[in-house]
């Protein structure tokens, strides 16, 4: 468990400056169509609201076994992961080569993954000042990031370092 802490708080540093450069290369969302990109290592990761996408969330604070629970907090000292933005929008997926689309779908009953958020006590702390994603977003953004390190094994090799 506290390999898995160790690995998502990497992931998090790195992603706060990703989030910050993503803004300076950032387009009005209300006026484009472009949703935000999140980058994280070698990865973009943007939210779909239609269509297909590689990630299927569904956020549901009722289910019995979710794959992750997490819990918001306040301060980002002690979140595992953090996404801060104060920009109007942030597209900052040009020039990454691999994006994954990320779909929240409350219906779903073949999700990839099921993930809880509330502020009750949970293993994985989110942390959130944002513009451009709410809570949701948020928690499933960290959720597939996750998943994947869990996937290709980052989070073991970062640990053990």
């Amino acid at each position: 468990m506290r390999r898995l802490h160790i690995g998502l708080l990497l992931v998090a540093v790195a992603a706060v400056p990703a989030v910050a450069a993503s803004a300076y290369y950032g387009m009005d969302r209300t006026a484009n169509a472009e949703t935000p990109c999140f980058i994280a290592g070698n990865a973009g990761y943007k939210l779909s609201t239609h269509g297909d996408a590689r990630h299927i969330v569904r956020i549901d604070n009722q289910a019995a076994l979710p794959h992750l629970r997490m819990q918001l907090v306040d301060d980002p000292a002690a979140a595992d992961f953090v996404l801060v933005d104060d920009s109007d929008a942030t597209v900052a997926c040009k020039g990454v080569s691999v994006v994954e689309s990320i779909r929240i779908d409350p219906a779903a009953t073949k999700p990839d993954l099921i993930v809880a958020v509330s502020r009750d006590a949970a293993d994985y702390k989110i942390y959130l000042h944002s513009n451009n994603y709410n809570e949701q977003d948020a928690a499933a953004l960290a959720a597939v990031i996750w998943q994947n390190a869990s996937k290709t094994g980052a989070l073991r090799s970062t640990a053990t370092r």
